[in-house]
């Protein structure tokens, strides 16, 4: 055996029977490199080796740890939301606290960088181009959530002669009391189950009174609707055609198929501003977000995010850039991704098995169900194992639509739905 695989392999069986633990610090590479009495090359390579197999992640400036057992990440099964909410967060206080340790430089001074911390600008730049998100680092704002991003884009001129709001309906409920708590011109088009009428958009955007049109591409809120690749093109053309801007808020994009892309990747003109945020991925708490930002749109938006706070949270930035770079991220997400398709699945085969026809759309936290004007919803209210509350019914226009959780619940709304015909 070479000292190459010694290295490798002595290292797993540490971390696999518990005497390196997750979160530890692994020997410096001059120190392995003594300890196995070979070349710092050699060491280096058998970290690599290592970090490309997921049992150890890098800390620019700091050194190896240990990511988490073979074993450990093999037999964690999450059986729902909670189980990775205490995943994620025992990684990221890993995370958090590196970036406690000798970071006094951002600590301790101002850091004049408005638009975010230049490590996590370039972790998201990679993290964003591997979801087909293709921007430079400069094109990137992080911002205390989506909602500050929101409320600036809400405050901004954006250069177009637009002066109202185009808003989906029925959408995020925090943009809807967004535009109408400041009284700001705005207008709605309804998306619903069949569709975007995409004539009443255009005569909307011809207009020249729309400055952008916020909606939410894939798994909208709270539909759970997506944009087929055809649709998103077509926006994209009609905002370039228009001059209108889109923002896309794309929050559960991390759960899309990868066929599923964004309206972002289909906008060649930069009439896209693409909003990403972390409380799913990671949990609600996490109050960062960032958006791409067209050139032009950047200085204004610093301009006026100056005004509200003067650096995001800049130790937050620096735990989220580390979870970035060191892989914890991409493992999470996918074991979250894999829970969600799995409840999904599940969802549609009960579905299929039941032969209800009701129109229904199924996302990763729920199924939509648009109701007929017959329902009586005072019958579904009262029943003991549907967690009922008034935001799971959605009235935008004349249609009524209900969300029903995955599992025992969904369950039991298909037998009490048999009842009532």
């Amino acid at each position: 055996m070479s000292i190459y695989q010694d290295i490798v392999e002595t290292i797993i069986k540490d971390i696999q029977n518990g005497t390196l633990k997750k979160g530890s610090k692994l020997p410096s590479i001059r120190q392995l490199s003594q300890t196995y009495a070979c070349s710092k090359d050699t060491a280096q390579r058998a970290l690599l080796e290592l970090k490309y197999q997921n049992y150890i992640y890098a800390v620019p400036k700091s050194g190896y740890y240990v990511l988490e057992g073979r074993n450990e990440v093999d037999n964690k099964v999450l059986l729902n939301l909670n189980d990775y909410n205490q995943l994620a967060y025992e990684d990221f206080k890993l995370c958090l606290d590196e970036s406690l340790a000798g970071h006094q430089d951002y600590l301790f001074n101002y850091y004049h960088e408005q638009a975010g911390l230049k490590d996590l600008l370039e972790a998201l730049k990679s993290r964003l181009i591997a979801d087909d998100i293709y921007v430079n680092s400069d094109q990137i704002v992080i911002t205390s959530g989506s909602q500050q991003a929101l409320y600036i884009l809400s405050q901004m001129d954006f250069g177009n002669g637009g002066y109202k709001i185009l808003l989906e309906q029925p959408t995020y409920h925090r943009m809807n009391q967004l535009v109408n708590r400041q009284n700001l011109a705005y207008e709605t088009i309804n998306r619903g189950f069949d569709g975007l009428d995409f004539d009443r958009l255009e005569e909307y955007f011809k207009s020249g009174q729309i400055k952008f049109f916020y909606t939410i591409s894939r798994y909208s809120n709270p539909l759970g609707l997506s944009y087929s690749a055809s649709e998103k093109e077509k926006l994209a053309q009609l905002a370039n055609q228009y001059n209108v801007y889109i923002v896309e808020d794309d929050y559960m994009g991390d759960f899309s198929d990868s066929k599923n892309l964004p309206i972002h990747y289909y906008d060649t003109q930069n009439q896209t501003i693409y909003i990403k945020s972390f409380s799913m991925a990671l949990f609600p708490g996490l109050r960062l977000g960032s958006l791409v930002l067209p050139p032009n749109l950047k200085p204004t938006f610093l301009s006026h995010k100056g005004l509200i706070d003067y650096d995001t949270n800049l130790i937050m930035q620096k735990a989220l850039s580390v979870y970035l770079e060191n892989g914890m991220f991409q493992k999470n997400i996918k074991k979250l991704g894999d829970l969600f398709q799995q409840n999904m699945s599940k969802s549609q085969a009960i579905i299929d098995k039941s032969k209800v026809s009701i129109p229904f759309q199924i996302s990763p936290r729920h199924v939509t169900w648009q109701l007929p004007k017959e329902f009586s919803l005072e019958k579904f209210k009262a029943h003991k194992q549907i967690r009922f509350l008034e935001s799971s019914f959605i009235r935008p226009t004349s249609e009524t639509y209900l969300q029903i959780g995955h599992g025992q619940e969904l369950e039991s709304f298909i037998k009490l739905l048999k009842k009532t015909k």
